[in-house]
């Protein structure tokens, strides 16, 4: 569906991309990565609103730019979205509808199934200024669902959030994701536990890892020891300490490990296989 070929970015002298290579298809992907890694530079490109300085992005096998379905079978949300205050949702909406080329005889009925789907249908009269930091970004993802696209790209989606609303997004996701491409950029691990079927792994401008979810688990085996603190010391070669918690009084560190170690493994998530990847434990 999409091939992303020999793809560098860069910004005056400083190169944000490099040589990335993808091929993508209808499933969910989640981009992972920390702040600052290329994820929204990568998407952009992918939207045909940056330019590369090398490579191509295919749709199709067609350049995105020659493509004529390419921009009407795509659905993307920025990491900055913001809409008209004066407007109420629904006639924002209609907009979107207008730029998607939606007839106008079906914008109705797309306004309702994908404010529905984000659980915003009973704020459609309200002006966009009244709504919620949390809505307005429902708000966005309603806006890239418009018109049952065909390839989503979505930018940080679930920023700003609260819980029951990330299980909604997810659970939206799970809906939504038969026959489409749905690419998911975050640098929220549980995200792409969640609800993506596979899993790209980018950092400083490089892909460490695409592939699926179970096998970046995977590169964690063996690696994984959840020690006392007074022995953390113990533990040999190079290391990284996860995470510190309190289990009956006393202190645990969760530690990833280069090297065997004289403890027993624990069983790895995906956050230890994606740590490993960053942290040259692999």
């Amino acid at each position: 569906m999409i091939a992303v070929k020999n793809l560098s970015k860069s910004f005056r002298r400083k190169e944000v991309l490099h040589s990335v290579n993808l091929r993508l298809n209808a499933r969910v992907y989640g981009l992972l990565g920390a702040n600052g890694a290329g994820k929204t530079t990568l998407i952009r490109c992918m939207a045909g609103l940056y330019e590369p300085q090398q490579g191509e992005i295919l749709y199709n096998n067609e350049p995105i730019h020659k493509s004529k379905s390419f921009h009407q079978d795509l659905g993307y949300l920025p990491q900055a979205f913001g809409m008209f205050q004066e407007l109420t949702l629904s006639e924002m909406m209609d907009y979107i509808c207008s730029l998607k080329n939606i007839a106008k005889s079906k914008c109705a009925n797309e306004i309702t199934k994908a404010l529905t789907r984000v659980n915003l249908e009973n704020k459609a009269k309200d002006r966009i200024k009244t709504l919620s930091g949390g809505m307005v970004r429902r708000a966005g993802i309603a806006q890239a669902i418009l018109g049952g696209t065909k390839v989503m790209l979505l930018d940080e989606p679930t920023a700003g959030l609260d819980p029951s609303e990330r299980v909604r997004f997810k659970n939206t996701v799970s809906e939504l994701k038969q026959d489409r491409m749905i690419l998911i950029s975050t640098h929220i691990v549980e995200d792409v536990d969640a609800c993506c079927d596979s899993v790209i792994v980018i950092d400083e401008g490089n892909v460490l890892f695409n592939g699926s979810c179970e096998e970046l688990r995977n590169i964690a085996i063996n690696k994984v020891y959840q020690i006392n603190e007074a022995d953390s010391d113990s533990i040999a070669g190079e290391k990284f300490i996860l995470k510190v918690s309190e289990i009956e009084g006393k202190i645990y560190h969760r530690i990833l490990a280069k090297e065997n170690q004289n403890y027993q493994s624990k069983k790895p998530s995906l956050e230890d296989g994606y740590m490993c990847l960053v942290k040259g434990l692999a």
